[in-house]
């Protein structure tokens, strides 16, 4: 799955397993290259917290929230000032794969980060 990546302006998408927020060891090292993107990012970071189609659209808006936070707070426990992002859920409307697969859901389980432009 970490081949895969939504995110933009450097950054590496960050995947998760169903109903979860917490970050896998697996995503470690997308996470310390976010860390070094935004330590050199210019403007503020845009963490966008993404889920699969499952649950309901509060359900989803909630889980991509916390997913987004985790992230967060993954940065600034690395000492990128939070005030340097903004968090945003999308739930479940923002999917970049459609297929009723497993590889296809775990696709959407994720969060992006960009650049606010």
């Amino acid at each position: 799955i970490g081949a895969y990546n939504s995110s933009s302006d450097g950054f590496k998408s960050i995947y998760f397993a169903f109903a979860d927020y917490g970050i896998a060891s697996n995503m470690q090292e997308n996470m310390n290259h976010n860390t070094g993107a935004a330590m050199s990012a210019s403007s503020k970071i845009k963490i966008e917290g993404n889920c699969d189609e499952f649950g309901t659209d509060e359900y989803n808006y909630a889980l991509g929230l916390k997913r987004a936070k985790a992230v967060q707070d993954s940065l600034a426990a690395q000492g990128i000032d939070p005030d340097k992002t903004m968090l945003v859920s999308f739930g479940e409307s923002n999917a970049v794969c459609t297929e009723a697969s497993e590889d296809c859901y775990q696709r959407n389980r994720r969060v992006d980060i960009r650049l606010v432009k």
